[in-house]
């Protein structure tokens, strides 16, 4: 998940060590030790709703607003957002960006789709674009989406709609019969209505794909029964063996959980039926016990093939509606609905499991600790370490109460541990090395002990680093997950001994961290995200053993094999720079900007990375780079940066809109390092800058490292 401009606890880990060159330099004379700088507190960041995170955060907290005026307003809110957004990628023509968020801004209204109409009814105009958008590439999915819900919107023109929903339909019956043969007919409209059936389950529209699932059911049983299974036969109905779940998925997701059975007896022939499933709709509905509740929501979520949390989740809410203090239905719901990425939602359901239980089983506190260091962790790195602190005042009391006192210790402790780690994200150094610490004194986690031995090394307070690392590593023992902290500590260990002037015990740490990455397996055996860090991680150590070559080849590999991942471009562009490799550098941003899965948020700053190394170097300005920042305009403040790297916005008016700790110290970076701020025309204006850089003491982000970096150097 991403946390606006401020780094995710993620991406935070994975930038963690990237102040290579800082220790072997001749350090500037300013003090950025966490004891050493005046407290500054900045109030929290207001929620801009434009901004990726900020409107997740927003829309996880509807999930636990009952409906009514209260939820209405929120989600008004989001969805002028998401418009905006909308209107954006319509402007810039990224089709399937405004696909994304057609689909984004339709599933707000999955729990009561009935009141979409109104809802919705102000932004009747974009949802007309979009379906002329999509309409006119071919995209048919997002056309459904759109014409349902003009539908809702346009209830004179209803009739209208409709017509043309079955016109689309129709239309890919006859491709699909061209294609397969006259028996592969509603095929293609089942899979087209899917997705809109699915994030919007309007009565009449579940109970349309549902009688497409029946019929296709019954009419290709038949057809295989007296004729066989052709290839033409399987290949457009490839799903049949899925008609059972189809038809569950959907009316489970509706709300209708009891209406299951009725249709699935409807089924016939071989192909497509589910007995378990069956017998536990029937039990639903003939006997709706709060276990009959259970049952069935576990038989959806844990098919191997079509598993749905959503569909689960919306059993186990059904059930709770008339069960309410059933704690096995409790727990299952919070389950799926920390599966579904939610935080807010499986926390109340987890809490209300705990009061109705006399016994706190272990493994529910845990689940219950993540969730509550994801939500301080969510607040705290998005600029809010207020409210973060409340929220973790919150688990501390909470926690106090509850039995047995080890196991709510570390729940504490994972809490705590998330709120420094955040504070560290907003310059709150001293705030955050105490919550660190204090977590250790609760339950030791590996988490803190390497963020502490990080900040100790990038505050040059290098003993600590070596007490910190060493007590992480005595910690780990030889699980895969053991070896992969083992690796990074090893890593930071072997910087902290490079810092205190003793080479051959950083060698021999480098390597051992080689050692490390390597008894993790082949890459195949690994998600990309962990075989990409592993060679960049492997690259940053060939560097500092004296492989230079090697070290960018690996660092460069590292980018093509996790190419989706901000974390991974973000730290070898910053890495490189670092290095001095700015050509290498310039060779990972054009990889990341190709990238749909990194956010603008990334390629706007890696970009301005580029921007001010190649300005320091006297190169000719990044095509690439720039005309990305070109193109990024809106109220965002990383927005704002590149309106105003690119002359489009002034410096008064960025000055005034950094209005955050972390803020002001990138207002001071990029004043200094693009020439934005007056300042900056002389250099010993540049340094001054450079120097509020590091006071501001923002540790984990790139622009500290890179103000360091700049210091340094003649």
């Amino acid at each position: 998940m991403r946390f606006g401009r401020l780094r995710s606890p993620a991406l935070a880990d994975s930038l963690q060590a990237r102040s290579f060159t800082g220790v072997l330099l001749a350090v500037f004379a300013v003090a950025c030790g966490p004891g050493t700088r005046s407290h500054v507190a900045w109030p929290d960041a207001p929620l801009e709703l434009r901004d990726d995170t900020d409107r997740d955060q927003m829309i996880d907290q509807l999930w636990v607003l009952p409906n009514g005026l209260p939820r209405d307003r929120v989600r008004a809110d989001v969805a002028e957002a998401i418009v905006r957004r909308v209107t954006d990628a319509l402007e810039e023509d990224k089709p399937f960006v405004a696909e994304s968020l057609l689909f984004e801004l339709t599933a707000l209204w999955r729990s009561d789709p009935s009141s979409v109409g109104s809802g919705l009814a102000r932004h009747a105009d974009i949802i007309h674009k979009l379906r002329a958008t999509f309409a006119k590439s071919g995209n048919i999915e997002p056309t459904v989406t759109a014409v349902v819900l003009l539908a809702e919107l346009e209830p004179t023109s209803r009739a209208k709609h409709l017509e043309e929903l079955e016109e689309i339909l129709g239309f890919s019956d006859e491709l699909a019969a061209a294609e397969n043969g006259p028996d592969a007919t509603r095929a293609q409209p089942i899979a087209q209505l899917q997705p809109t059936a699915l994030a919007l389950p309007l009565p009449w529209l579940v109970d349309q794909y549902v009688r497409l699932v029946e019929e296709r059911q019954r009419v290709v049983s038949e057809l295989i029964k007296q004729h066989g299974a052709s290839m033409e036969l399987v290949r457009a109905h490839y799903d049949i063996l899925a008609s059972s779940r189809r038809v569950s998925i959907a009316l489970a997701r509706a709300g209708r959980a009891s209406e299951i059975h009725a249709h699935l007896v409807k089924q016939t022939g071989l192909y497509g039926f589910d007995k378990e499933l069956a017998l536990r709709a029937e039990l639903v509905a003939e006997q709706p016990t709060a276990d009959a509740y259970y049952e069935l929501s576990r038989v959806l979520r844990s098919d191997p093939k079509y598993p749905d949390a959503t569909a689960a989740l919306a059993v186990c809410l059904e059930g709770l509606a008339k069960f309410p203090r059933d704690e096995t239905l409790l727990i299952a719901a919070a389950g799926d609905a920390s599966s579904l990425g939610r935080v807010d939602q499986p926390i109340a359901l987890y809490e209300a499991a705990i009061a109705k239980s006399g016994e706190v089983d272990t493994a529910i506190a845990l689940r219950l600790g993540k969730l509550y260091s994801e939500r301080i962790a969510r607040l705290a790195f998005g600029g809010r370490p207020t409210a973060a602190t409340t929220a973790w005042h919150h688990v501390a009391q909470y926690a106090e109460t509850h039995q047995p006192a080890n196991v709510w210790a570390q729940v504490a402790a994972t809490g705590e541990s998330a709120l420094g780690r955040g504070l560290l994200s907003q310059g709150e150094v001293r705030d955050g090395e105490r919550a660190l610490v204090a977590s250790l004194d609760r339950a030791p986690s590996i988490d803190a002990y390497e963020t502490l031995a990080t900040l100790s090394f990038k505050t040059d307070r290098l003993q600590s680093a070596s007490r910190y690392a060493t007590a992480g590593l005595s910690m780990l023992g030889e699980s895969t997950g053991d070896r992969y902290h083992r690796a990074k500590l090893e890593r930071i260990a072997g910087d902290v001994m490079r810092g205190l002037g003793k080479p051959r015990e950083a060698a021999a740490l480098y390597l051992d961290g080689m050692r490390s990455w390597s008894l993790l397996g082949e890459d195949k055996g690994l998600s990309r995200a962990i075989a990409g860090e592993r060679k960049l991680d492997a690259g940053r150590l060939l560097w500092f053993l004296g492989d230079p070559d090697k070290s960018i080849d690996l660092v460069l590999k590292a980018v093509e094999v996790d190419p989706d991942t901000a974390a991974t471009t973000s730290t070898a562009v910053a890495f490189l720079i670092e290095v001095g490799r700015y050509t290498d550098a310039v060779e990972a941003l054009h990889r990341g900007l190709g990238s749909s899965e990194i956010s603008e948020l990334y390629k706007v700053y890696m970009s301005l990375w580029i921007a001010a190394e190649g300005r320091r170097r006297g190169e000719p300005r990044d095509r690439l780079a720039m005309e990305y920042l070109s193109s990024r305009h809106g109220d965002l403040w990383y927005e704002k940066l590149a309106e105003a790297a690119t002359g489009r916005l002034d410096y008064a008016a960025l000055r005034a809109a950094a209005t955050t700790g972390p803020r002001r110290a990138e207002l001071a970076f990029y004043g200094a390092v693009l020439g934005l701020d007056p300042e900056a025309a002389t250099a010993v204006g540049a340094r001054k800058l450079l120097e509020q850089v590091v006071a501001a003491s923002v540790v984990m982000d790139a622009e500290y490292d890179l103000a360091r970096m700049y210091l340094a150097r003649p």
